[in-house]
């Protein structure tokens, strides 16, 4: 009995919905079919009418499946969604069932459509008659569950806001969700007022900080922590005790997301033993209780104890590795002095000769200049190891303060004029003082130095010295007007190795060691150095000294000439000058590679430049900002960059770099003096392709930037191939699409209407008619064959690699099988011998056997006992496999026409076939970077042979 089936079609052709229409009456159905074409009328018939179905064309002049289906889920209508087009691409079949299409068919194959139609309306009718709808299950509230859950839990932020919690948790503390959530712990359960011994939010908050700190749970000791009642509940606090643990939970990249603080209320039990009730009194649930909460709290004390044992041990080997420092560095400091002394002092002897070449003098000038700097930092270090082995003396004397401050101050003014400070220096005439001069000169030169580092030009600096009389107080101000320094950092300012502008973007070198130093320094003569801000607008330093020195110290009448300390002024202001002109460079020429240098060191930017001006041509950048945009301008080949830099650090440029889609293939090389694994990892990740320590030599830079820039060159060419075979696959794929669209279409036409004639018109015809009609048919499907072998070889050609492991042996055996099915009675003998498995691609390699086999059941028909062999041989370490049969053969002298696309040896009343199987096979082979060939005789079979490489990765591209 045949269903009515109600069938709203989405289809251009009324000849393709005459088909379908045909198609669904031979599966059983009485279809009423609609045609649509466009958006409009199919929101109006979904409207209008109930409908059972809705079969809908791939792509429409104005309208697409896609668009179809929207159209379906905003009517509201649940209706089983099927495409059925010409042609359509796996990516297309894909994203239509990810969207809720049924099933996708080619029009082809319009039979299978009926009878998906009839499996689909089957199982909804199950569907309907059971309830059954597990499919459409929610998923789970997680947030619902955490709520519901039994236990006390509150979740933290890493600042101790609340962020979730759960209801038992709201029941045992008396509070709301509604009124918690988004505030401080602290806030919603302060300290009880009325308590003066309370210890609850102190001991709370160390343990929370424990976890932000270590990243581990911290399990506390019970706690009296008491709560809050409301004001409906009279107010006032009422006394609990908790037992708490606090945990930390993880983000998805390490990072400390939440805290999860459980705690378990234990006031019932401590009331108890406070009562001093006997245990026999008590309920066997109280029993039980209590044993577990003794339990927990003797656990909790241990680990108590044993954390802060482990503390004691820590802070006992911290004191030990301090020492070892201290140490290090006096030991370090006093062994790199002898190598500079020898660097300086030959250095200085060559630059006092006049007979020098200009740019020989410019060398030795960059040495004796990074030199004196390396010296400063070692001094540095020794001053630090010696102060923090109480090893520093000071050696007091008479001296003239004012004329100290003069001094040491106006080798700065030739600076200021450099730079356009407004520069003063306010000292009195004279002012006696006892101290160390050469300890205070090393101060005035810190503080100095700062001054004109942070201040920008045309800024305004002030070194005043005055007394303070009152207090036998000489006090001495340096103020600038640069970005000064906030009030949470002043005081970090002065701890040792702390650098404010820190990190890979810092302004400006140093070992983080000046203001410590001073510090220490104005300490030892029982003096005070502060920081605020200046009248100027920037920071102002303040240092106090004592005018005496401390009773019974000696003292000397006078200290050195002054004058020899002008040296060690000159050194400290040498660095802050503006580089002189640099001579010009000889530029690469033109069309040779360019290398952009981004160095804010000019010294070594300028001898990289040099390394590099014969090979490339070479342009320089000071800082990130600035190589950024040069970078964007001139499109370099190369860029040459170091970590640490102002305006923009290293790593900052690369990520810059690599999101703009003109510069993410540039080669980037780093340049640093951090030996920091983690951050060289973290840049490589970034998108750096190299990285070179400092101090590096220049055969080793010359070299790892000629690899980059060859590889760059090269991948440039194969980009510009690839660009060529995109274009040429999309010229293909529009070639297919026209094939399969175009003329599939009237093909099938022509199939559907003959079969039409014979079953409904077939006793009108005459017999020569109905030999013309199969004719027609004949040859309508060898042609549709042809297009369909044509395509299959264009798709196979496209068609990516997923190599893995493949069971050679059982998929011969599976298509052999398949294969006897369609021979029906006929007798074959297929021997299959030991197959070695393979890496490959298992639908490709499946095609290839299945192209050997079906030629080789072929070309053995009409022989009176076929024979068919498939094995494996090994020949010089390679498989290589083969399908041998005892058929028609060929004749050698036409073996190179074998492989070609319709090319055939045998006549097609002879074997049918569309020439392309081969070329298919071939094409498969040569992708997998195995190599095919042939062996025959007229009348005594052929054999095929093929490799195929071994240890191949699992995937790979076409």
């Amino acid at each position: 009995m045949s269903k009515s089936l109600r069938v709203l079609a989405v289809e251009d052709s009324e000849d393709d919905v005459e088909i379908l229409r045909f198609e669904l009456e031979r599966a059983g159905f009485e279809p009423v079919v609609e045609r649509v074409d466009n958006a409009t009328a199919l929101r109006e018939a979904l409207a209008a009418k109930p409908w059972d179905i809705l079969v809908s064309d791939s792509s429409l002049p104005r309208f697409n499946a896609m668009s179809a289906l929207d159209a379906l889920k905003q009517s509201g209508r649940d209706l089983p969604f099927f495409v059925l087009s010409g042609a359509v691409t796996q990516e297309d079949a894909d994203a239509a069932l990810k969207a809720g299409a049924q099933a996708c068919f080619v029009k082809s194959r319009i039979a299978e459509l009926a009878s998906a139609i009839a499996r689909v309306l089957q199982e909804r009718e199950v569907q309907q008659r059971t309830g059954d709808d597990s499919a459409h299950l929610p998923p789970p509230d997680f947030r619902n569950l955490f709520e519901s859950a039994p236990g006390l839990y509150l979740v933290l932020t890493p600042a101790f806001k609340i962020v979730a919690v759960s209801d038992a948790y709201l029941r045992a503390t008396l509070t709301k969700r509604s009124e918690i959530l988004g505030r401080g712990i602290f806030d919603v359960f302060p300290d009880n007022p009325d308590d003066p011994n309370a210890t609850g939010v102190r001991n709370l908050r160390a343990s929370l900080g424990r976890v932000v700190q270590n990243r581990v749970p911290d399990a506390m000791a019970v706690q009296k922590y008491d709560i809050r009642r409301p004001e409906s509940e009279g107010g006032g606090f009422e006394e609990r005790f908790w037992s708490p643990v606090n945990s930390p939970v993880f983000g998805p990249n390490g990072e400390l997301a939440y805290i999860i603080h459980r705690v378990e209320d234990v006031t019932e039990f401590v009331r108890l033993r406070q009562r001093g009730v006997e245990q026999s009194k008590l309920t066997a649930e109280l029993q039980s209780r209590a044993q577990q909460m003794e339990s927990e709290v003797f656990l909790r004390a241990q680990e108590v104890q044993e954390a802060n044992r482990k503390l004691r041990e820590a802070n006992e080997r911290l004191a030990q590795l301090d020492q070892l420092k201290t140490e290090f560095f006096a030991n370090v400091s006093h062994e790199l002095r002898t190598p500079l002394t020898l660097i300086i002092g030959p250095t200085e002897k060559l630059l006092a000769s006049s007979d020098l070449a200009e740019s020989t003098r410019c060398d030795l000038e960059v040495i004796m200049r990074n030199a004196r700097t390396l010296l400063k930092h070692v001094n540095d270090l020794l001053d630090v190891s010696r102060l923090e082995a109480g090893k520093m003396q000071l050696a007091y004397a008479d001296i003239d303060l004012a004329r100290l401050v003069r001094l040491v101050a106006s080798h700065f003014e030739v600076l200021a004029k450099e730079k356009g400070f407004t520069y003063t220096i306010e000292t009195s005439e004279a002012l006696p003082v006892q101290v160390d001069s050469e300890k205070i000169q090393r101060v005035l030169l810190n503080l100095l130095s700062n001054a004109f580092k942070f201040t920008p030009e045309q800024g305004r600096i002030r070194c005043t010295l005055r007394s303070d009389a009152a207090r036998s107080r000489a006090v001495i101000e340096v103020a600038d007007s640069g970005p000064g320094i906030p009030p949470d950092l002043r005081e970090a300012a002065f701890e040792r190795f702390r650098q404010l502008h820190g990190g890979t973007m810092r302004r400006f070198g140093g070992t983080g060691l000046g203001l410590a130093i001073a510090r220490d320094f104005v300490v030892l003569h029982g003096g005070t150095i502060s920081v605020s801000e200046a009248p100027e607008g920037g920071a102002v330093f303040t240092v106090e000294l004592p005018v005496q020195a401390p009773a019974g110290i000696e003292i000397r009448l006078t200290s050195d000439d002054l004058s020899s300390l002008a040296q060690t002024a000159r050194q400290s202001v040498a660095p802050l000058h503006a580089p002189a002109s640099e001579r010009v460079l000889t530029a690469g020429e033109q069309g040779h590679p360019l290398v952009l240098v981004v160095e804010d060191n000019r010294d070594l930017n300028r001898f990289i430049r040099e390394s590099l001006a014969s090979e490339y041509r070479v342009e320089s950048a000071f800082d990130g900002s600035e190589g950024l945009r040069k970078a964007i301008e001139l499109r370099p080949d190369l860029v040459l960059t170091d970590v640490m830099m102002p305006e923009m650090s290293g790593d900052a440029l690369v990520q810059t770099l690599r999101a703009d889609k003109n510069l993410d293939t540039t080669p980037i090389i780093l340049l640093t003096a951090k030996a920091d694994d983690e951050l060289r990892v973290k840049l490589l990740r970034g998108g750096a392709q190299d990285y070179l320590m400092k101090p590096f030599s220049v055969g080793e830079l010359r070299a790892r930037i000629g690899n980059l820039v060859a590889v760059k060159k090269a991948d440039e060419r194969v980009r510009r191939l690839n660009a060529e075979l995109r274009t040429a696959n999309t010229e293909l794929e529009a070639f297919s699409y026209s094939v399969s669209h175009d003329l599939r279409a009237p093909l099938r036409a022509v199939h559907a209407f003959c079969e039409m004639l014979v079953a409904d018109h077939s006793a009108e015809l005459s017999e020569e008619g109905r030999r013309l009609l199969n004719s027609v048919r004949t040859n309508a499907e060898r042609m549709e064959d042809l297009i369909e072998a044509l395509l299959r070889f264009a798709r196979l050609s496209r068609q990516p690699l997923a190599k893995q492991q493949v069971k050679l042996s059982a998929l011969v055996h599976q298509i052999v099988e398949e294969l006897r099915q369609q021979e029906g009675e006929r007798r074959v003998e297929v021997r299959i011998g030991d197959l070695t498995d393979c890496v490959a691609d298992p639908s490709l390699l499946r095609q290839v056997f299945v192209n050997l086999l079906s030629n080789a059941f072929k070309f053995t028909r009409h022989k009176g006992t076929a024979v068919i062999e498939v094995g494996c041989e090994d020949e010089d370490g390679e498989s290589v496999f083969f399908v041998k049969d005892n058929g028609a053969g060929f004749d050698m002298r036409y073996a190179a026409k074998l492989f070609g696309v319709f090319q055939r040896l045998h006549r097609t009343d002879e074997f049918e076939g569309s020439g392309v199987g081969l070329s298919i096979v071939q094409s498969i082979i040569q992708r997998h970077g195995g190599r095919i060939w042939a062996e025959a005789e007229v009348e005594k079979g052929a054999t095929f042979y093929f490799t195929l490489p071994q240890n191949q990765p699992e995937t790979s591209a076409p």
